[in-house]
C-alpha cells in the first residue's frame, strides 16, 4: 500500500524512511575497519583478529571507551568492557566482497592493497574521520594479540565461575 500524504491546510505531512545513524552505515563501518587495520594492524599486511576489530570498534564509540582500552593495552588500566557489534561482522562481509579485506587461513583478517589505498586516501584528506584517526593513532600498535588473549582468558574465568 503506497504512503498517502496527510494534508492539513498548506502543510503536507509525508512519511519518510528513518535515517540510519552514521555509525551504522555500511560505508562508514567498512572505512572504519580499513583505518583500524591500517593504523593498528600487525605488520605490513595490516592484519587483525576479529576480537581485536570488535574491541577497537567498541572503543571508537566514545572517548571513555577508547581511554579505557588504551590504558588496558598500556598495562595501566583494568580490563575494558567490550560489546560485540553485529554491524562490524556485516561490514567485514562487505569489505571482503569489495576486496578491501581478505580472511587468512588462521581466521584473522588482512588489509588488501585496495583497502590500504582507501585508508591512506581517507588519512590524506585530513578532514574525514578525524577523531577516529586520532584515537586509532593513539592506540596504534599497543593492543597486541597477547593482551587480547589475556582479556579473553579473564572472560573465560569469569563465565566458568558463574556456571
Amino acid at each position: 500500500m503506497p504512503d498517502i500524504p496527510l494534508l492539513y491546510g498548506d502543510i503536507v505531512f509525508d512519511a519518510k524512511p528513518d535515517a540510519v545513524p552514521y555509525n551504522y552505515r555500511i560505508s562508514y563501518k567498512v572505512t572504519q575497519l580499513c583505518l583500524t587495520m591500517r593504523i593498528c594492524g600487525w605488520g605490513n599486511v595490516c592484519s587483525c583478529s576479529l576480537i581485536k576489530l570488535q574491541m577497537i570498534a567498541f572503543a571508537l564509540l566514545s572517548r571513555s571507551n577508547m581511554r579505557q582500552l588504551i590504558e588496558f593495552a598500556s598495562n595501566t588500566g583494568i580490563a575494558p568492557i567490550v560489546r560485540f557489534d553485529p554491524a562490524v561482522n556485516r561490514a567485514l562481509s562487505f569489505s571482503i566482497a569489495y576486496k578491501f579485506i581478505d580472511q587468512q587461513k588462521n581466521g584473522s583478517y588482512q588489509l588488501t592493497e585496495r583497502g590500504k589505498n582507501l585508508a591512506d586516501q581517507i588519512i590524506q584528506i585530513n578532514d574525514l574521520m578525524v577523531s577516529e584517526i586520532s584515537d586509532l593513532n593513539e592506540l596504534s600498535k599497543k593492543l597486541t594479540e597477547k593482551k587480547i588473549n589475556e582479556l579473553v582468558e579473564m572472560w573465560r574465568d569469569v563465565h566458568v565461575e558463574n556456571q
